[in-house]
């Protein structure tokens, strides 16, 4: 199966992608192929609404970074995101990702993914801990991405005031969610 990673952190070494790719290690060892967008490295541009994807039931008609992703979305088994929390909110980056995937309903909003693909989420946060607010937001986040066809797992989140045993905890969970899939 393809597992399509996307990688909001302008800190390509930071909490969010070491949690992502302790899941992508798992899904790797399983035989899983694994494709990695970094999107702090990439030129994504934010949706026009332009109607073209609507008109022609077609994926987003920008010419930028993300013209390859439709493609391996479309042929993927999962997607995991991963984004650090800035200010009770995924990073801005990862909001104009999000809102891309305006293309994936079709004029009659219903979706144009195949039905059951996995979305896993997986967040940092300098909070102590996870709170509601916060964790409202990951959910809103997953559920704006999931396109009604998508399979959203809990997500995983990382919090600064994790203790060394419960990071290592949660790098195995991420782990064998990987390998899971």
């Amino acid at each position: 199966m393809k597992v399509v990673a996307v990688l909001g952190s302008p800190r390509h070494n930071g909490v969010s992608a070491m949690v992502v790719n302790r899941l992508l290690d798992g899904a790797k060892e399983a035989g899983h192929e694994v494709i990695v967008y970094e999107i702090d490295k990439m030129n994504v541009k934010g949706c026009r609404g332009c109607g073209y994807c609507k008109a022609n039931n077609a994926d987003c008609c920008i010419q930028d970074d993300l013209a390859g992703y439709w493609k391996n979305l479309h042929e993927a088994g999962a997607l995991v995101i991963g984004a650090p929390n800035y200010f009770s909110q995924v990073c801005g980056p990862m909001i104009t990702f999000m809102n891309r995937h305006y293309c994936l309903t079709s004029k009659e909003h219903t979706a144009r993914l195949e039905a059951g693909k996995k979305l896993i989420g997986v967040f940092s946060q300098g909070m102590p801990k996870p709170y509601d607010a916060a964790l409202a937001n990951y959910r809103w986040y997953l559920e704006c991405l999931s396109v009604r066809s998508m399979q959203v797992e809990e997500p995983v989140v990382c919090s600064a005031g994790m203790t060394a045993e419960e990071k290592e905890a949660l790098l195995q969970k991420a782990f064998e969610m990987g390998k899971s899939l």
